[in-house]
């Protein structure tokens, strides 16, 4: 089994172990947490963009789907910054520490 990357997510204060190649949604829909989305994680919404708060060189570059979602719903310096990103498509290859608020357990 391979292992999992940790991503702690901050006010709620939880880390979800994340499996390679899994977004950091699914992760914590696994560990049974709520993660704020009205598209359900087909980046469209952009509910469930997050501010990645360290470790964004972990980070894996974002699809072009994921940068259009976000330069429609948040227009200007989050559109350019690297540290804002959607869950629903955020993928990491090591550590990272993030800020969401209304991530809640089911």
């Amino acid at each position: 089994m391979a292992e999992t990357t940790p991503v702690h997510v901050l006010p709620v204060d939880i880390v979800l172990d994340v499996e390679p190649g899994e977004t950091v949604f699914a992760a914590a829909a696994r560990a049974g947490y709520s993660w704020p989305t009205t598209c359900g994680g087909l980046a469209d919404c952009g509910s469930c963009i997050s501010n990645i708060t360290a470790g964004v060189e972990n980070c894996e570059p974002p699809a072009e789907l994921e940068r259009e979602t976000i330069g429609r719903v948040r227009p200007g310096r989050h559109a350019l910054d690297p540290a804002f990103r959607l869950a629903c498509q955020l993928t990491v290859s090591g550590p990272v520490s993030l800020t969401k608020r209304g991530v809640r357990p089911l």
